[in-house]
């Protein structure tokens, strides 16, 4: 009695092992075929030792000890592999010897067992099993058919064997285990296809529940972004104002120490949003007309100063210098590009140092041109083994450089991300100590050259004309508001306010503006629904009128929520006031082409 317990504990701690359906399946098949086989063999050799048929017994007795050992393996040692194929031998060993040793050939118990090998095979072991253990029962059956041909091809039960105890016992058990077999299996079947069902029906809920957290964490950081870059509009826009306001020597270092910290503050939250959105795929490439010559030189204008300040020789070379290149792209992202990599390249390059820029043309022809791109210092340079980090999110090569050099980790993985936008690949050499490269490749279309428009006119007449310009004011925000006239007022602009999109409407009926600065963010009508309304009013003088949105979201935000039927234009806050000045030049300059 305690053994049959210890088997039965053995036994359950084995199928609690085996999670998965099909395992549990694939053992119990085994320990209740091999059950009732030995059952119905000791049940058959004591028949056949009763009637002194010992070649019976004795061959028997052989398959009874191999299924013992093949219960063994299972039960004790947990080999299920082992057992079944133990039992699929010793029934193959029955099929054999009865074909060899008796003269009625093939039966129905012959078949029994046949249907058995076969299907117990495939259960078990799987297919290349199944196939091999299929053929090796099914082709002795088949050979000794076609030699013997005792049977006519039919398959008899004689009156013998009606009578004969063994016989119809095996009958009646082999149904028996053909139908546990295909019972188990088929259990185990549904088993795992309701599991899975249940298992699908899981991951769409985490999978809607980690688009809804994308979502809400998309959501937050646009709404962090705005919170936050309107605040540093006022910050960073008084910081212009007060520099041109003549500060003494003491003050102008003051403010530029408060530039330098709201602008890194701007680049960080500008960092963290473009990163979220790129990973959402949310980004995509604006592709306009500019001049690459003069956004090359605006960008090292603006390095100029910190490369000075540090002893760096900043130098930019570029083969297209005396025939300026006009070609149809995103700026922006270019723009973006190169100020992350020239940053860094400034950063890591120690004083009287050289960060070099070099845009060089590979391919070009009538409508398409090929640049090649390379930003080369002579910095700290980055290891081998740390070259493959430096373009993970939020990775340095050491913390040594945070702690040095500051910064979050995140400018190259966004300059990779962007460069991969443009269908090109962003390749570094570098060798510790003795600097960086970073270069890749964009293809741009090719525009025609520009009108003499985009050169600047003469200041005091741009000033003069703006100062003619009838600009209504839609802001709530009281600071942005005297930001705001303290910009105009520099250049003696006419300006009305108003404090949400009702009022502008209302106010631009009138009539008497030529362009709106319309605030995206306001209560009572916010300025998109603002700028539908104006445009859809009958009088076609008033909705044609000129709308500049002005807004602390981010360029992806006003890509995926603006209609640029209802704008003209925007400036996303922070915004410098030469920005501003730019764009109402161009609507004075296009009211005079008219």
């Amino acid at each position: 009695m305690n053994i049959i317990i210890r088997l039965r504990e053995k036994y359950a701690a084995l199928l609690t092992d085996k999670q998965i359906p099909l395992m549990q399946s694939r053992i119990k098949i085994l320990a209740y075929g091999l059950i009732l086989m030995m059952a119905l063999l000791s049940l058959i050799i004591i028949n056949s030792l009763i009637r002194a048929d010992y070649a019976t017994s004795m061959r028997l007795s052989v398959s009874v000890i191999t299924m013992c050992t093949a219960q063994y393996f299972l039960i004790e040692k947990g080999k299920w592999r082992m057992s079944a194929h133990l039992f699929l031998l010793s029934l193959c060993s029955i099929i054999w010897t009865n074909l060899l040793l008796y003269n009625f050939g093939i039966n129905l118990v012959s078949l029994q067992l046949s249907l058995i090998i076969i299907s117990a095979s495939f259960y078990t072991l799987g297919k290349n099993w199944g196939i091999i253990y299929s053929l090796a029962n099914v082709l002795p059956i088949v050979i000794h058919l076609l030699i013997t041909r005792s049977q006519h091809g039919k398959i008899t039960v004689t009156p013998l064997q009606l009578h004969d105890n063994s016989f119809m016992l095996a009958l009646i058990v082999n149904f028996g285990i053909l139908i546990t077999m295909h019972y188990e299996f088929f259990k185990s079947f549904f088993k795992s296809h309701y599991k899975e069902r249940e298992l699908n029906t899981k991951l769409q809920s985490a999978l809607q529940e980690a688009q809804e957290a994308t979502r809400l964490r998309s959501d937050f950081l646009s709404s962090m972004s705005h919170e936050l870059r309107t605040p540093l509009h006022a910050v960073i826009g008084l910081i212009n104002i007060l520099s041109v306001e003549n500060p003494r020597k003491d003050q102008e270092e003051n403010l530029a120490i408060l530039r330098f910290s709201a602008e890194n503050l701007l680049a960080l939250i500008n960092d963290t949003l473009d990163f979220s959105k790129m990973n959402e795929d949310k980004i995509i490439l604006n592709k306009s007309p500019f001049n690459l010559n003069l956004l090359l030189q605006n960008i090292l204008a603006s390095f100029k100063p910190k490369a000075e300040t540090r002893g760096i020789d900043l130098r930019l070379n570029i083969d297209f210098e005396n025939a300026p290149l006009h070609i149809i792209g995103d700026q922006t992202r270019l723009t973006q590009i190169l100020n992350n990599l020239i940053s860094n390249a400034v950063k890591f390059t120690d004083q009287t140092g050289i960060v070099e820029i070099s845009i060089s043309t590979k391919t070009r022809d009538e409508d398409e041109v090929t640049l090649l791109f390379t930003i080369k210092d002579s910095g700290i340079g980055i290891p081998k083994n740390k070259q493959s980090i430096i373009f993970e999110p939020f990775l340095q090569a050491n913390n040594n450089i945070t702690k040095r050099y500051g910064g979050t980790g995140l400018g190259l993985a966004i300059v990779k991300r962007l460069i991969k936008l443009h269908e090109s690949e962003l390749i570094l050499q570098s060798e510790e100590n003795i600097g960086s490269a970073f270069s890749f490749e964009l293809r741009y279309k090719l525009t025609p050259t520009s009108t003499p428009q985009e050169n600047s006119p003469a200041v005091t007449t741009v000033i003069s004309s703006i100062s003619n310009l009838n600009i209504l004011i839609a802001e709530d925000n009281i600071i942005n508001i005297m930001l705001l006239k303290k910009i105009l007022d520099q250049w003696n602009c006419n300006y009305s306010l108003s404090k949400n999109g009702k009022e502008a409407l209302d106010m631009v009926k009138t009539g008497a503006f030529d362009v709106v600065l319309m605030d995206i963010h306001m209560p009572v009508m916010d300025g998109f629904e603002a700028s539908r309304q104006i445009r859809e009013l009958p009088d076609v003088n008033i909705s044609k009128i000129k709308i500049i949105a002005l807004t602390a979201s981010s360029d992806v935000d006003i890509q995926q929520s603006f209609s640029y039927t209802y704008l003209d234009d925007y400036l996303t806050k922070p915004f410098s006031s030469q920005l501003l000045k730019e764009k109402l030049e161009a609507v004075v300059q296009q009211q005079s082409g008219k």
